[in-house]
């Protein structure tokens, strides 16, 4: 029977179908399973993406100094497809269970700009982390999909102009 940790190696969450992903070590420390991403465009493996979601702050008066999104959240490449890479309703842990209960945004989706430079395109990385009770459930259910079932979901941006690294998402599900 294979592990979570070598499943993860070779299945990818189904939020990734529709992009390219390319392993990375994991890049924000913690004490789950985790698995890193940096995601390119379906179409030329093209790196340069806008982010599309919705501000936190939107839902959450009280986080007015979060330029943080919330789901779903988009990429879109220039002259490429806008895909949606995740919506908290479906994907991870509670989306699998049909159990979500986190903010999710609603209404057309905002583009994330740099906090620094207001400019609006990015290299994007994302970590996703799983609980240790996925291991059992990898072994109770091996048929499931279980690379579909993390807990937590890191979505970065480094701005093209100017550099900066933002966390443009990060959610516990």
């Amino acid at each position: 029977m294979v592990d979570l940790e070598s499943l993860l190696k070779i299945e990818l969450p189904r939020c990734l179908e529709q992009v390219k992903a390319i392993s990375i070590p994991p890049f924000s420390p913690n004490d789950a399973i985790a698995t890193a991403f940096t995601l390119t465009s379906p179409l030329d493996s093209a790196l340069e993406v806008q982010v599309l979601g919705h501000p936190l702050v939107d839902y959450n008066p009280n986080c007015r100094d979060d330029s943080s999104f919330i789901s779903p959240l988009y990429l879109k490449w220039f002259n490429g497809p806008e895909i949606c890479v995740f919506d908290s309703q479906i994907h991870g842990y509670h989306g699998e269970m049909n159990a979500s209960a986190k903010f999710r945004g609603s209404g057309l989706p905002k583009v994330y700009l740099c906090s620094d430079c207001d400019h609006d395109w990015f290299h994007v990385l994302l970590q996703l982390n799983y609980w240790d009770a996925c291991d059992e459930l990898l072994e109770d259910e091996p048929d499931l999909p279980i690379q579909d079932y993390f807990c937590h979901a890191v979505f970065v941006g480094k701005c093209l102009q100017c550099g900066t690294m933002h966390t443009i998402l990060d959610m516990d599900l």
